[in-house]
Parts: C-alpha cells; structure tokens; sequence
C-alpha cells in the first residue's frame, strides 16, 4: 500500500493527498487509508427481508466468507476512477487484490502476511501488518452505533444490473459521516456504498458497475445480532487524550518504527462504524501542520509537547481538529 500511495494517486481514497503529506512515511499510513477503501464493513449472503440490523450484519461478514471480482468506480467531487478489485479466500482467510484501470498500471494485494505493491517502474514492495481490519471484525453494537447514528431501511435499488436493499446510516452530529449501503440480495455484498455528509450530500461513492460472486460456502443466516461490546479502557503511558468526539473509544494501539529508527506510537479510535488514527513522534522534516482533505479523507498534524501529532481518517475536519487539541504527550519512564 505504502507505493500506491505514491502511484494509485487519485484513484484510490487519500493516496494523492498521502503523498503530499508525509513523504518519509508511507509505510505507516498504508494501512488506514486501504482500510478506507477495502476495510468497509462489507456482507454476508443471508436473508433477513428488510430489517436494517441484519441487513448490516450480513455486510459484517461477507469479506471473510465470500469470494468475488468486479470493475468498482470510485468518486469524490469531480474525480473519477477505476479499479478492478478481487477478493479470494486463501487458507480460510481473505485475500484481497486491486488494479487501477485510469492511469499508470498499478496493482496492490492484502493479505494475512501484509500489503504487497506494484509499480510500474520499481521493485514489489510489501508492507507487514497494515491490515486495519477491525473494521471487519468486530461485531455491530447497535445500541451504541443508535446514540450517534439513525439506521432505517430504504427501499430497494438496482446496481450492476442487481437487485439491492438500501440502508441508510445517517450521522446525528457532524463528527462522523453519514452512510448509505446497497446490499445485494442475492449475496449480501454492498453494490454501492455512499459517505454522506451533515447535509446528506455523498462526499464520496464507491460502487460495482460489474461482479461475479461466489457464493459457495455461506456461513449460516444470522438469526440476531450481536450482543453489545462494552466499553473497555486501556493504559497509555505515553499519548494522553483528554477528550475523544463523542462515541468514539481507542480500540486499537501499536509502536512502530520509522524508517530512521525512531518510534511512532499509533492510537485508532472507533464509534464501531467510523474510524481515525492518532500518530505521535517525534519531529522531522515535512511533517503535516494545519489541514488537509481528500474526499472524505481528512488529514490534521501539528506539533505537541515537542512531537509531531498527525490524525487521519474518513471523519470530518471537526473530529480530528478536536483531537489534536484534547491530546497531550508525556514522555516514557
């Protein structure tokens, strides 16, 4: 992921505007911003008629149960692109693969090991662990998602020549973006996915206007949904963040090393729908101050306690600008 964020550009959520940003630090952010187009809480092939709840947790499953491909068009303001994306099941595990069709030739694979990148003029470069998948493995907590969202049916569509249900996520505050999800009946899979701004317009969209899909080996339909996850709290000797956008809660944390060997301290928070990552370290040149968006992907940096604080995610200008001023850096024992 790490080189197409360098040769997708465009094409891709975040990868131009990644580039522009932290020019040393690709590998790091590769796997936030994939998650951004692949790491959707896609679906399952159940039946569950029009009850929005299921017709969610079906998306839940369908990246670990169901093997597809398909020509998937993704569009933000006036930009358009097209990618070919491929999922197949290896070991029991998803592998997921996309070439971009606009532009240069590039491709990318994710899998169980990491990201794995072509470019059309260097060496394969693969990226360990930059999987972001808890978007997709972790059950649905509606009664926490219905504090900051509204989910209710929509109705019914066709996509790619497929019979959809429509369910809509709406956000209640501007922390967060809205969703709008075409779910094919047939399978499960979300045909279209919208992010939806405060005022309802799409800030960007992803659909198939292609898919072959494989349904052999569907888990068994899901009778109910998921019992609540309960808010946990974890330490954190180094990142102090004295206010989170509400509904949202670290659930992730890691140390990685930069490239010169120094550490950054990762932080990903969650409302269970939408995500964004914190990453502290320390300062060098090129560093993001202020902001900067693509699509719906935002990005805000700026010096803190003497380190280099950057947040990026497809959330608002508003949940990242709050982070950065609610969060302090005290240093290890």
């Amino acid at each position: 992921m790490s080189a197409m964020l360098r040769t997708i550009g465009r094409a891709v959520p975040g990868c131009a505007a990644a580039q522009r940003w932290w020019p040393g630090r690709r590998r790091l952010y590769a796997g936030l911003l994939l998650g951004a187009l692949l790491g959707l809480p896609w679906a399952s092939p159940l039946h569950a008629g029009d009850d929005p709840q299921l017709l969610l947790e079906r998306m839940h499953q369908a990246l670990q149960r169901v093997e597809f491909e398909g020509t998937l068009v993704y569009v933000h303001g006036n930009e358009l692109a097209a990618l070919r994306v491929s999922q197949r099941l290896s070991n029991g595990k998803p592998a997921e693969s996309l070439l971009s069709l606009t532009g240069p030739v590039r491709a990318l694979s994710r899998h169980a090991q990491g990201v794995t990148c072509m470019l059309p003029d260097a060496e394969p470069l693969s990226v360990r662990n930059a999987q972001s998948s808890f978007l997709r493995t972790v059950s649905f907590d509606f009664p926490r998602l219905r504090r900051h969202y509204g989910i209710e049916a929509q109705g019914r569509f066709r996509i790619a020549g497929r019979d959809t249900h429509v369910v809509g996520v709406h956000a209640k505050d501007g922390y967060r973006y809205g969703y709008r999800f075409y779910i094919d009946d047939a399978s499960g899979l979300p045909l279209k996915v919208d992010l939806l701004a405060e005022d309802g317009h799409a800030v960007q969209q992803i659909m198939f206007t292609d898919i072959d899909i494989d349904i052999a080996g569907q888990p068994r339909p899901i009778t109910a949904p998921a019992p609540a996850l309960e808010d946990e709290v974890l330490p954190d000797a180094d990142v102090v963040i004295t206010q989170l956008p509400p509904g949202f809660r670290i659930v992730s944390r890691k140390k990685l090393v930069r490239d010169d060997g120094h550490d950054i301290h990762q932080r990903v928070a969650s409302d269970g729908l939408a995500a964004f990552s914190i990453y502290v370290e320390p300062p060098m040149d090129g560093a993001l101050r202020g902001r900067s968006q693509l699509g719906a992907v935002t990005a805000a940096g700026r010096r803190v306690d003497g380190h280099q604080v950057t947040v990026v995610g497809e959330v608002p200008p508003a949940t990242a600008q709050m982070v950065l001023e609610h969060l302090e850096v005290v240093a290890s024992p």
